[in-house]
């Protein structure tokens, strides 16, 4: 997808990645070559990379270390030790099971568990802890994406299976579609700075697909 982008002032926003780029005020992005991937990639589990322990720490939030997590998250993948099919197995698992309803407050990933209901950031806080728990690098990104007929704030997971890719356990996509434009990447303490943002980016679609 190519967009433009005005507004708002994307000074000190994560803009620029593999996925996508910025030039002036058009971005554009792209949703991952997931077939490519099956054969470039992926690591085994777990994945201990250098460089990519935060993303396997737990968090207040992320409660990756907790025994029920631990243990759905096994339960979910089983024996598979592919690191891309059991990050697609949690992203399947988690958009069955929770339920989508709005919600207001800041999530943990064991109130999420317990209420099995929630909205992209209930959904994206479970699925990095799950992942998390057994030894899938991830981490959540903030942005907005397009639903029906215009953009809206959003929050998705991504997952280290050699490579980062974007997936999204709300919208059950693996992996995400190129409408999702990532602004933040960092737990949802740091999605304050998306009001810098909501109610005053314009977004224009230019391109969608090739």
């Amino acid at each position: 997808m190519k967009a433009r982008l005005h507004g708002v002032n994307l000074k000190g926003f994560r803009m620029n990645d593999e996925r996508q780029r910025i030039s002036g005020d058009i971005i554009e992005v792209r949703s991952e070559d997931i077939v490519g991937a099956i054969h470039e990639l992926p690591l085994p589990l777990p994945i201990n990379k250098k460089g990519l322990e935060p993303y396997l720490e737990p968090t207040p939030f992320i409660q990756s270390n907790d025994a029920e997590v631990i243990s759905l998250a096994k339960d979910i993948i089983g024996n598979e030790k592919d690191s891309l099919r059991a990050a697609r197995m949690i992203n399947d698992w988690v958009y069955r099971n929770i339920q989508k309803r709005p919600t207001v407050s800041i999530p943990s990933a064991t109130d999420v568990l317990k209420m099995r209901a929630g909205d992209c950031n209930e959904h994206t806080t479970l699925l990095v802890a799950l992942a998390r728990a057994v030894g899938i690098p991830a981490r959540i990104n903030a942005g907005m994406v397009y639903l029906g007929d215009r953009f809206f704030y959003h929050a998705w997971p991504e997952v280290y299976v050699g490579k980062w890719l974007a997936v999204d356990p709300t919208l059950n996509q693996f992996p995400a579609d190129a409408t999702h434009i990532r602004f933040i990447t960092g737990d949802l303490d740091k999605q304050i700075e998306m009001m810098k943002v909501i109610n005053r980016l314009k977004i224009e679609i230019i391109k969608y697909g090739d």
